[in-house]
């Protein structure tokens, strides 16, 4: 599988790993599957670990993927972290186009300060 999503109950910290190549239309089931499985967590916080992925998007792809997760209604409260290989970061153009719309996400190299950014603040 490309990808695994997981939660913990204590943290309610919900975790997209991807892993290899992933699609467009992948991506975007995932974000729905957390989204409806996910969005009713207060605070919605999120962690998304690019560090094995492969990025196989169009440039274009990219751009339209950060565009739908900055308009996402459900995730306009949530607070998301990208957790990458430190020097690179495969989701950088999604990770900017969603950010420039007003996303609120933050990149990081190490899990355990992507998880203690997750959570210093409510996301309400």
């Amino acid at each position: 599988m490309a990808y695994k999503i997981e939660s913990r109950p204590r943290s309610d910290i919900v975790t997209v790993t991807y892993q290899g190549k992933v699609s467009l239309d992948t991506r975007l089931q995932v974000v729905e599957e957390v989204c409806r499985n996910y969005s009713a967590l207060k605070p919605f916080r999120v962690l998304v670990d690019v560090q094995d992925l492969e990025m196989d998007l169009l440039f274009s792809e990219q751009e339209a993927f950060g565009e739908y997760l900055s308009n996402h209604y459900d995730l306009h409260r949530a607070r998301v972290a990208v957790l990458h290989q430190p020097g690179f970061n495969p989701n950088s153009v999604i990770d900017a186009k969603a950010f420039s719309n007003g996303y609120r996400l933050a990149q990081f190299s190490s899990r355990a300060k992507a998880e203690q950014w997750l959570l210093e603040s409510d996301s309400d």
